[in-house]
Formats: C-alpha cells, structure tokens, sequence
C-alpha cells in the first residue's frame, strides 16, 4: 500500500513539471516570434538621408598654431663683468637708437685707464732713448769705432721697445672700450619687452641686461607638418586669428624654413601682419588659416557619412535593400566646406548615408521611403535616431 502511494505521488509531481514547462514554453513563444519580426521589419531612410560621389575642385584650409613674433627685436647683453650703477627705463618704456639704458661702476676701468696711459708714456719714452742710441751706434759702425754685433743689440732693442710701445697702446684701447660698454645704448628702437637688473647687482660678461621689442613690423611663426608644407607657397594669401582679439589680420606667406624643427619635426613658416596699431603684442598665441587646393576636381562627400572605428575610416552602403559597411580611404578635408575626399572604395553610384545613426548592423534589412511614408509609419519601425 505505502509503494502505490509513492508511486502516486511521483506521478503527480511529473504532470506538474510537465504543466509548467508546456505554460513557460507558450508564454515564451510569442516574445520570440515578436523578437523574429522585428528583425526582419527594415530599417526605413528619407531619400534625403543618401548621397553620393560628387565630384568638385577641393580647397582645404590648413589652421596652423603659430605666434606672433617682431621682427626686430634685440636683447640687449653686458660686454664687461661689473657692478651696475644705474638702470635708466623700465617695462613698457620706449626707447629710441642710441639711448642709454644701463651705467656700470667705472672706477676700477679708471684707475686700469690712468695705469695703462702711464705704462704707454713709460714705453714711448724708453722708445725715444733707444732711438737715440740707434742713431748713435749706427754713425759709429760706419766709422769701425764698433762692432756690427753691438749695433745690431742696440737695434734689437729699438725694435722690441717698439713692440712693447704698441703693446701698451693695445691695452689702454682696450680698456677704452671697456669704459666705453659701461655706458650701454639701445641698438635699435622700440619698447623694453624685459628688464634684467637692477642697481647695485654684479653681472658678469654676456649676461641679459634689457630686451627691446619694436612693434612696428609683426609676423608670425607658425608650424606645419612636414606632409602640409609641399602645399604651402611663399606669397600664399594667410588669415590670422589672434587669441584674445576679436578681428583676423589679413598676411601673406613671407619665408619658410629650409630644415624641420629638432624634436617635434615640424617646419616653420612667416606670415607678414599688417600694422595693427598697438593691438598686437609679440608672444600672442596665433592660428594661421592657410588655403591649399587643386583646380583638378576630386570626389567628395560630406564629412557627416563618414564613420571611423579603431583607426579604420567606413561608411554604410543601402544596396539591394540591407545595410553594407564599406571600408574607404580618405584624402584631404575642406572643414568649411564639410566635405572630405574619397580616394577608394567606391563608386559614384554606391547610396551612402550621410546621417550619423545608432546601433547600425551590417547585414540590416533596410529601404528608401518617401516623406508620405514615413509620416504614416512614424508611430511603428520609424528610422533610428540621428546621433547628436
């Protein structure tokens, strides 16, 4: 009696494992059939979503950092190691050619200077007594009341007195010179950009005394790639934008450097500005917008069909009613205008979108619908939405 029971009970379980797997297998039946159908609902895209090839001349507009530079400019250095006495302009302050800027400490040059005239009036007058003595020794060797060799001592000495004359003179120049750099003029003129001292400091030779900048004349230094320099022409009209300024300056492409930059392998390049007025100053952080192109026509298409993906450039194909993704190789890029040129990949009559879209798929069903349509089915299968 006990086995028919658990033999009964057993078998109820098993009815019940078997109810629930049949009600989770209905219920989960039409999920999977919805989920099957929206797969195969296409996607739908307005006619205006599609472009193609386009073929037209390409101007790209290379934005290059730069900044702007004066072409003259000079930092004024010491000549001598003394102390200076006095600093005469400051930051700011403009200066003309020829004006003094910077006074060092002459008394010790004094004191060399009165040393050294002494040494060379010393000199030209022991000069003056060999002379003398040549002259003498010379009458006398014609007369045989001496020898050849004792003329020839007294001229020896003549000469190195000489030497030692010239010498003396050498070194009270130099210490001429020396007195006339303590006195330190502007070489050129303009405003001080930087002063270095002040009075009272001990300098020593070369050292960075004042910097003058003149603002008359500005450029700018920009840098380009060395791919974007083969493009770029002396004489080539430039735009400048000028960081905290809000007008462009209108220049032209002035020089550009021979040799790349060390380290950043990059090339410079002048543009001239126009004289601005006192709005510019050297320093500023500039962008030269430079155009570059081709009379040749090329083909185009919009930067916005343009997808990229681990450094590989694609866009998506609508052919024979799916989605495609087709890789492409690009060329250059006319951000005013948008457009970007396509060197391969495809051909003028492959339907791009030009949209950008969400979770696109390759393989997606997917069609062409008028404004009509799309209207209709706006509530059911709608196109995804375009990504901000």
């Amino acid at each position: 009696m006990k086995r028919r029971t658990q033999l009964a009970l057993a078998g109820v379980a098993l009815l019940g494992l078997v109810a629930a797997a049949a009600s989770m297998a209905l219920r989960g039946k039409p999920a999977e059939a919805q989920a099957g159908k929206k797969d195969v609902a296409p996607l739908e895209f307005a006619a205006a979503d599609l472009v193609r090839l386009t073929a037209r001349p390409l101007t790209v507009e290379l934005a290059l950092p730069g900044s702007v530079q004066a072409m003259s400019q000079a930092t004024v250095r010491s000549k001598l190691s003394a102390e200076v006495r006095a600093v005469h302009v400051r930051e700011g302050q403009r200066v003309t050619p020829g004006q003094v800027l910077v006074e060092f400490d002459t008394a010790a040059l004094k004191v060399q200077l009165a040393e050294r005239t002494a040494t060379l009036e010393s000199a030209r007058a022991s000069l003056a007594q060999n002379e003398r003595t040549r002259q003498v020794n010379a009458q006398l060797v014609k007369q045989n009341f001496i020898s050849q060799n004792a003329f020839d001592a007294a001229d020896a000495a003549w000469r190195a007195q000489a030497a030692a004359v010239e010498a003396a003179q050498a070194q009270l120049a130099q210490t001429q010179l020396l007195l006339d750099d303590a006195t330190v003029r502007a070489p050129i003129g303009g405003q001080v950009s930087r002063r270095h001292v002040q009075p009272g400091e001990k300098v020593g030779f070369d050292a960075p005394l004042v910097g003058i900048v003149d603002l008359a004349q500005l450029e700018v230094q920009a840098q380009a790639p060395v791919s974007d320099v083969a493009s770029i022409a002396t004489g080539a009209s430039a735009t400048v934008r000028v960081e905290g300024v809000d007008r462009p300056f209108e220049g032209r492409v002035e020089r550009i450097n021979p040799a790349a930059e060390p380290g950043t392998r990059s090339i410079n390049f002048h543009v001239s500005l126009p004289r601005d007025h006192g709005v510019l100053r050297a320093g500023m952080f500039a962008k030269v917008f430079v155009q570059v192109g081709s009379a040749a026509a090329v083909p185009v298409l919009p930067l916005s069909a343009v997808r990229s993906e681990n450094g590989q450039d694609f866009v998506w194909l609508l052919a024979e009613g799916r989605l495609r993704k087709q890789a492409v190789t690009l060329g250059r890029r006319d951000e005013r205008d948008q457009v970007v040129e396509v060197r391969g990949g495809l051909t003028a009559a492959d339907p791009v979108i030009a949209t950008k879209f969400d979770n696109l798929r390759d393989g997606q069903a997917a069609r062409v619908v008028g404004a009509a349509g799309a209207l209709q089915r706006s509530g059911q299968n709608a196109a995804p939405a375009p990504v901000n």
